[in-house]
């Protein structure tokens, strides 16, 4: 919505103008005149440096009594350009300078930062990445020692595990229950003995005997051994 410059006509008195002595602007604008009295003509004149810039659609305007006229100024440049709108009334007996400011920063507020509000910010960030990094490497210890807690847990597992394994191998290849290992021999050693006897007759026999010798030593050095 483009800016509006208020001019007054006939408040005061009879003929009176009513207007700022200053007007900025970036861009095209509005006239808008308002008529507190009598209806009259009201001219509008650009002069100076403003007329090449600027333009209007008519120069004259009837306002009757309490009507408001609105004149739009088209702006064609932003500027920085410098010049005057002038409003006559009473066949030019009553006139009214503006001086108008054609700025292209017009209307734009410039806001300032307080320099301690920045310091205040950039520690605040500070904090916040030296807590974030904290954060990080206590979660990465805990993390190390659950890690290490576990591995010396697994390899005690893994160690009673092995025992209990060997433990198993050693009562398997001792025996069955009810069955030690010096009945066991005994036994073996009574077959050699019947082996031997057999060796000394003929035919099937000696085979024999020689087969119960010679299994009769392989179990007696398994047993001996395991």
């Amino acid at each position: 919505m483009p800016e509006t410059l208020a001019v007054h006509l006939n408040r005061d008195r009879l003929h009176a103008i009513e207007a700022p002595d200053s007007f900025e602007t970036a861009d095209s604008f509005v006239v808008e005149i308002e008529n507190h009295g009598e209806a009259a003509h009201a001219h509008l004149r650009l002069g100076n440096g403003f007329a090449e810039i600027a333009s209007l659609p008519s120069g004259n305007h009837y306002i009757r009594t309490g009507a408001t006229a609105r004149v739009p100024v088209s702006v064609h440049d932003t500027g920085p350009v410098r010049g005057t709108l002038t409003v006559a009334t009473a066949y030019g007996s009553e006139t009214h300078d503006i001086a108008v400011a054609v700025e292209p920063t017009a209307g734009k507020q410039t806001v300032e930062i307080d320099e301690s509000l920045i310091q205040g910010s950039n520690r605040g960030s500070t904090t916040t990445r030296s807590s974030s990094t904290t954060s990080t490497t206590s979660t990465g210890s805990s993390s190390g020692r659950s890690g290490s807690r576990g591995s010396s847990s697994s390899r005690r597992s893994s160690s009673r595990q092995s025992s209990s394994r060997r433990s198993s191998s050693r009562s398997s290849v001792g025996g069955s229950p009810g069955l030690d290992t010096p009945a066991l021999l005994g036994g073996t050693s009574l077959v050699i003995l019947i082996g031997i006897g057999l060796l000394f007759l003929e035919g099937i026999a000696m085979f024999v005997g020689a087969l119960a010798v010679l299994g009769g030593l392989v179990v007696a050095g398994y047993l001996l051994l395991y």
